[in-house]
């Protein structure tokens, strides 16, 4: 199930206007498994922020691209791992183009 785990749009273009509203810019994770963990590290593996998901009904997540410390992500590659409480994983990655 892992495995069919998306992040859309990848690329996320800044100015695209998917799935955003005026000021807002969100990051779409889509059919996560029912409760899972996602953890988003830069590339070069400095931690950025972790999503909590627990939702029987729905499978998408947004993220709105900032950090734990509610800052801004710089452009670049990230590498995101979503993991379930039985220690299921899936590592992979998406860009933030400006």
């Amino acid at each position: 199930m892992l495995s069919e785990v998306t992040v859309s749009p990848n690329p996320y273009m800044r100015h695209s206007g998917y799935n955003e509203s005026s000021g807002e810019h969100k990051l779409k994770f889509s059919k996560l498994p029912t409760e899972c963990e996602i953890n988003i590290y830069t590339i070069s593996g400095e931690f950025v922020t972790t999503i909590k998901h627990d939702d029987p009904f729905d499978g998408n997540e947004f993220w709105d691209l900032r950090n734990g410390r509610g800052d801004q992500i710089a452009p670049g590659l990230y590498i995101y791992v979503v993991e379930t409480p039985g220690g299921d994983k899936k590592v992979d990655k998406f860009a933030v183009v400006r």
